[in-house]
C-alpha cells in the first residue's frame, strides 16, 4: 500500500508511525495481503474535525469509482482525542475502504447509497442505523484490539 500521513499533528513521529502500522494492519486484515498492496490511501489529519463536519472521520474515493483504488481518509486528530480514539476510528474508515474496494458501498453524487443490492435515497439514510454503518462500528473495535495485541507481541 502506497500511504502517506499529513495534515495537523502529522509531526508527530510515534502517532504517524502508530497510524502507519495500523493502517497497514488494517488493510491487511480487511482485505488480504495481495489486495492492500494495490491501495493508494492519502490520511489526513484534521484539527476540530468534529466540530467542523460533525464527524470523527471520513473515507472517499479520489480514484476511478469504478475499481476503487484510491483513497483519502480524514480523522480528527484534535488534541484533546487520545492516540486510541485515532486509531478506533481509522478502523471504521478503513471498513468503509473495505466496503468500497469489494464494491459493496457505492455513494452516489445525488446523496444516495447503495449497499450491497439495495439502494437507500439521500432522504431515508440515518447513518447510525444504516447497513455499512452498523458493520463499521461492529468491527472497529475489534480491529482495533487485534492490532493492538500484534503490537504487543512484536
Amino acid at each position: 500500500m502506497l500511504l502517506s500521513i499529513n495534515g495537523y499533528r502529522s509531526n508527530n513521529k510515534f502517532m504517524a508511525d502508530t497510524i502507519d502500522r495500523a493502517s497497514r494492519f488494517y488493510a491487511d486484515t480487511l482485505l488480504g495481503k495481495r489486495m492492500s498492496k494495490h491501495l493508494i490511501v492519502d490520511i489526513t489529519l484534521i484539527n476540530n474535525m468534529k466540530a467542523k463536519e460533525d464527524a470523527y472521520g471520513y473515507c472517499s474515493i479520489t480514484g476511478d469509482v469504478k475499481k476503487p483504488r484510491e483513497f483519502e481518509i480524514e480523522i480528527d486528530a484534535s488534541k484533546e482525542h487520545i492516540l486510541e480514539d485515532l486509531l478506533i476510528w481509522l478502523a471504521h474508515e478503513f471498513v468503509h475502504l473495505k466496503q468500497f474496494v469489494r464494491l459493496e458501498l457505492f455513494d452516489y453524487e445525488s446523496g444516495s447509497v447503495q449497499w450491497k443490492s439495495r439502494a437507500f435515497s439521500a432522504t431515508s439514510i440515518d447513518e447510525e442505523t444504516a447497513p455499512w454503518e452498523k458493520e463499521a462500528y461492529r468491527l472497529e473495535d475489534k480491529l482495533y484490539l487485534q492490532f493492538q495485541n500484534t503490537e504487543i507481541t512484536v
